[in-house]
């Protein structure tokens, strides 16, 4: 089933088809439209798409924040909402909204609820490909996790879920894996939409990107907030030398440098080799940002900032 024929049938059912919109948030990889089309494809190819069990996929996941623990019981609120304002069936709301929450435990309160959690769960039963591809998605909704507490806990869910042996190369994947991550590190004081496009063309290379916050003693001190824009990515703070942060990290990384000119560039080059004496092994990506952000600058917008004039520049 397409997008636009779920959203046909949302509209057939007297539902607002704005919840869709909700599976397109730039946080998610895995939990997007592409995965609630296959749960239904799912059930309907295995003749259990009833009008309830079609529901129960569209808000599943509605709300998902990988930080929260309370998603599948602001889902099902939400449905609970959205299906009063429908005038839908009060006991079959009541059914809904229970097998919503059933899939916080993956444990069935009745039989609608164990075929949709089949459907749910279905990814296990793919390719190793796909599961790769699935693993790979996961790790970018969960970036924000240090990834030695990832690998540990991801390791832990997989385990959970092998009750057939089925995930047992996806396990070993996981445990062999080595992704690449990138360390873009700078005062950051603010956090302003030039950082913001080379940290995009970053996380093109990279697997992961860590935003690390520098205290730079010839610098202001960082008084601006973070935006909420970057909130999804892990964000660490150091003190002294980058070398010396590099290696308290625990595993290999490669340092992200932005670059706004060629003057940017004679200062990194010679930073280069400050860190390269100091950490040979070390490796620097240093990218431009695009010729729209080349002028923007922390201390430019710090003074914009007095004539209230920096908006334009800040990320949200």
């Amino acid at each position: 089933m397409t997008i636009s024929e779920i959203e046909k049938h949302l509209i057939e059912l007297g539902f607002n088809t704005e919840v869709l919109n909700l599976y397109n948030q730039p946080h998610r990889f895995y939990h997007t439209q592409v995965h609630l089309a296959d749960v239904i494809l799912f059930l309907k190819s295995n003749q259990k798409l009833s009008n309830e069990l079609f529901l129960v996929a569209v808000y599943h996941d509605a709300v998902y924040n990988p930080k929260s623990k309370t998603n599948e019981l602001d889902s099902a609120n939400l449905f609970e909402q959205d299906a009063i304002k429908a005038n839908y069936n009060k006991e079959k709301i009541k059914l809904i909204k229970q097998i919503i929450l059933d899939t916080a435990s993956h444990k069935a309160s009745c039989n609608e609820s164990e075929e949709f959690i089949k459907a749910d769960l279905n990814i296990f039963n793919q390719s190793l490909s796909k599961l790769i591809e699935y693993e790979n998605q996961i790790f970018k909704e969960f970036q924000f996790v240090n990834y030695l507490v990832y690998k540990k806990e991801r390791i832990k869910v997989l385990q959970k879920f092998n009750t057939n042996k089925n995930v047992d190369a996806l396990i070993q994947y996981v445990e062999a894996r080595k992704p690449l991550i990138g360390v873009f590190c700078g005062s950051f004081n603010p956090f302003h939409k030039g950082h913001y496009n080379v940290l995009q063309k970053a996380e093109r290379i990279c697997d992961k990107v860590i935003i690390a916050f520098g205290k730079n003693p010839e610098k202001n001190e960082r008084n601006w907030p973070i935006p909420q824009t970057i909130s999804f990515r892990e964000q660490l703070e150091y003190n002294g030398l980058l070398t010396d942060f590099l290696d308290n990290l625990g595993y290999d990384v490669i340092v992200i440098r932005g670059l706004r000119n060629s003057t940017d560039f004679q200062y990194e080059q010679n930073q280069y080799r400050y860190i390269q004496e100091l950490k040979p092994q070390v490796k620097i990506i240093n990218i431009f940002c695009d010729k729209e952000f080349e002028h923007i600058s922390s201390s430019g917008i710090r003074t914009l900032e007095k004539y209230n004039k920096h908006q334009n520049y800040l990320l949200d």
